[in-house]
């Protein structure tokens, strides 16, 4: 069987476009399965691991210049293993879950824009020397003009192989943002429905960091049973045991906070609630009360989440009487990891996306 073989001024790009087509797979795979653990820690680089890969012989210069062939590593299968960088990865998959670009609502856009150079291209104006050189050196080789080996030391720049430094846009966070993230603990809990929660929870931590940048997020955590308190992450996720339940108190903290503590002028907020749904007496009026009056006036986003709902869940009910379109109170029922894109897309797409 005859071997592939990519000529130097084309492997590049071809090996790149390979890599795409391989993130592209392993994103589509994370967005068909709902498993969102990829993401890692928070801004940390994703790693990426590609399983028998057989890479192609590359042969140096242009056609006809010189042998120059090799087979690199893997010919008989093997693995690549390589970090992707947490902006790029979830870039893609934001455009992959079509979600939009966060606004500051009536405040403009959230981030401010700056050229730096961050990318080479084969054109432009201040001439990338290291790259340039390492490219010359590369198609030297390939057609014999540099060989130590046979006293050959002439390096030839061609034109092809210049790189220049390329300006782009940089989009750095101009306004701080403040996410409060709300569970009801009162309910039973098990292992299913706290993962779940978890989840959903590092998808929001990292998009948002994504957007504003992570020194710019701030993540806080609130739980209630009959009373509302704010814990640390960890505690986010505790079961509790306490049979009663009233939501509205943890809606009202947060607001209280959210007025007293911060810059309404300049700060993003978002605030996401999780629990099952099951409200008694008033409640759910008087979580209606403080969305429409105190939280939607100032909030980018307030998303709502039925998990594992039951037939006495009744929350979404209640508020989808005066949310039931609307830009800043988002709602899902999530009754099992199938549904955790389905959710992150009512949440974050646009009204008629998420819809």
């Amino acid at each position: 069987m005859q071997e592939d073989k990519i000529n130097s001024n084309e492997s590049e790009g071809v090996f790149n476009d390979f890599i795409d087509e391989k993130i592209s797979d392993m994103i589509d795979e994370v967005l068909n399965e709902g498993n969102l653990e990829t993401l890692g820690d928070r801004g940390s680089e994703i790693v990426v691991e590609i399983d028998d890969i057989t890479v192609p012989t590359f042969s140096y210069g242009d056609e006809g210049e010189g042998q120059g062939g090799g087979q690199g590593p893997g010919r008989e299968g093997g693995k690549i293993r390589f970090n992707l960088p947490f902006n790029k990865f979830m870039a893609l998959l934001a455009e992959k879950l079509k979600l939009p670009n966060l606004t500051k609502e009536g405040k403009g856009k959230i981030k401010e824009v700056s050229y730096e150079f961050k990318t080479f291209g084969p054109v432009g104006v201040i001439l990338d020397r290291k790259r340039t050189f390492k490219r010359s050196l590369r198609t030297s080789i390939g057609v014999g003009s540099y060989d130590p080996a046979h006293g050959k030391y002439t390096v030839e720049f061609l034109r092809r192989d210049k790189r220049f430094k390329v300006p782009q846009r940089v989009e750095k966070p101009k306004f701080k943002a403040v996410v409060f993230y709300m569970g009801d603990i009162s309910y039973s809990t098990h292992g299913q429905r706290l993962a779940s929660e978890k989840r959903m929870v590092n998808f929001i931590k990292n998009w948002l960091d994504y957007n504003y940048g992570a020194r710019n997020v701030d993540h806080r955590f609130f739980v209630h049973d009959v009373k509302a308190y704010e814990v640390q992450e960890n505690e986010f996720y505790r079961v509790g045991n306490v049979g009663g339940t009233r939501a509205a108190i943890v809606f009202e903290l947060i607001y209280q906070i959210a007025f007293g503590e911060y810059d309404t002028a300049t700060t993003n907020y978002y605030g996401f609630y999780f629990g099952d749904g099951e409200i008694f007496g008033s409640d759910g009026q008087e979580i209606v009360n403080i969305l429409k009056d105190n939280i939607c006036p100032i909030f980018n986003r307030v998303g709502v989440v039925e998990v594992f709902p039951s037939q006495w869940s009744k929350l979404i009910v209640e508020l989808e009487r005066e949310f039931a379109v609307d830009g800043i109170v988002r709602m899902s029922r999530y009754r099992s990891n199938a549904d955790t894109i389905t959710t992150i897309k009512k949440l974050f797409a646009d009204s008629e996306q998420g819809s």
